[in-house]
């Protein structure tokens, strides 16, 4: 007989060892990470799944937001999941994921994120791949840049002035985090490293940021491993690359995590042999009706467009919707002539912009006719999709 498991929305504090364990033990993460887990996640945003009473795994997550189009949408970020290897391949983490969404759906979170250990596992309950993160490796002794036209402002106030730039960065594009005090906190905190962070330009008008921590291992050259970097003026990338070179008496590799086709560098002095390997996150459609209200869209664009959902697990998204989108924003209706037709995860990547419409079509995950297809062209056009945290 199939083995039965029940989801926990209530972690017990006595129950909190037994849940590290399994997770632990699934994620291979040493025990010492545990208090500054606990520090960042508070008890109710664990969740536990388990067998005749005896937890065999669970999760954690981030309540923060995801700019689209302009705009921020509540998201729940995913992260620890694990289960403990006796009990894999029985169901328990389809369960877990599944109850989650159902108790995601009841709130009326609009997205849920993660990064995936493996894709197959969230493909079943309807997460996709929806955008990049992308870590790219540069020698330093290739970046040739001697401009120090804005000052370099070593920061130790209050993030404000970061927030403000990290904002700005995000309404140009699509995908990156509205962090949360916590995805702040992890961004400066970093295992044991100590970061360095600097505002480019003046304290009054910043046009930029660096946050980073310097690897060294005795006898080989230092590396700079850059936990964000923002540069909004042509000015503030040249002093961001000359701030890079001024360490290559000591470093020889900076590393940073950035779009798949990144901006920065147009205005490096050459375009060298970069190394980038690139990791894609998905995403899931909670609430089909406040994903596309909420979501802002290009604002010369007026158009109607009618969507036919498949969504076998959350029944409220399962049917068709008429998307009215003017001057930005948008307005959602059940009905409609379902023109669109796609399912849970099929509409991932087309709301986030990952692919275009006439994209996946070709891949099977859309269909629909070719006036629908550049109706929806239009309205889900924008900068790629990408995100520069982990979680």
């Amino acid at each position: 007989m199939p083995n039965t498991f029940a989801y926990e929305r209530c972690v017990a504090e006595q129950d909190l060892d037994s849940l590290r364990d399994a997770i632990f033990h699934a994620l291979h993460i040493p025990d010492d990470v545990w208090e500054t887990i606990r520090r960042r996640i508070p008890l109710e945003d664990f969740r536990a799944v388990t067998h005749q009473g005896r937890i065999v795994g669970g999760l954690a997550f981030y309540p923060m937001g995801q700019w689209f189009g302009g705009k921020s949408i509540p998201l729940t970020g995913v992260t620890l999941v694990g289960i403990a290897p006796e009990w894999r391949g029985q169901g328990a983490a389809r369960t877990l994921m599944t109850s989650l969404l159902g108790e995601l759906s009841e709130q009326g979170v609009p997205l849920s994120g993660l990064y995936a250990s493996t894709q197959n596992l969230y493909r079943k309950v309807d997460y996709e791949q929806a955008g990049t993160n992308c870590s790219y490796s540069v020698h330093i002794e290739s970046l040739r840049q001697h401009d120090r036209e804005l000052p370099l402002i070593p920061w130790d106030g209050e993030r404000g002035p970061l927030e403000t730039l990290a904002t700005k960065r995000a309404k140009m594009t699509n995908g990156n985090l509205d962090r949360s005090d916590v995805m702040w906190e992890r961004l400066f905190s970093f295992l044991d490293k100590k970061t360095f962070t600097y505002l480019i330009g003046s304290a009054d008008d910043p046009q930029g940021y660096v946050v980073y921590y310097q690897e060294a291992v005795y006898g080989e050259p230092v590396k700079l491993h850059v936990r964000d970097m923002v540069a909004l003026s042509p000015a503030a990338i040249r002093r961001l690359w000359t701030f890079f070179a001024d360490h290559r008496s000591m470093a020889d590799t900076v590393i940073w995590y950035g779009p798949a086709n990144e901006p920065l560098l147009n205005l490096a002095d050459e375009f060298e042999p970069w190394r980038c390997r690139q990791e894609r996150w998905m995403a899931r459609i909670v609430n089909v009706s406040e994903a596309l209200q909420q979501r802002g869209y290009p604002v010369d664009v007026e158009a109607e467009l009618h969507l036919d959902v498949t969504d076998t697990l959350l029944p409220a998204n399962n049917g068709r919707f008429v998307l009215r989108v003017a001057g930005g924003s948008a307005k959602v209706e059940p009905g409609g002539r379902g023109d669109l037709r796609t399912d849970a995860r099929g509409l991932a990547p087309l709301y986030t912009g990952l692919f275009s419409p006439a994209v996946l079509k070709s891949t099977g995950q859309i269909d629909g006719d070719d006036r629908v297809l550049t109706i929806a062209e239009r309205v889900f056009a924008g900068p790629e999709p990408w995100m520069p945290d982990h979680y």
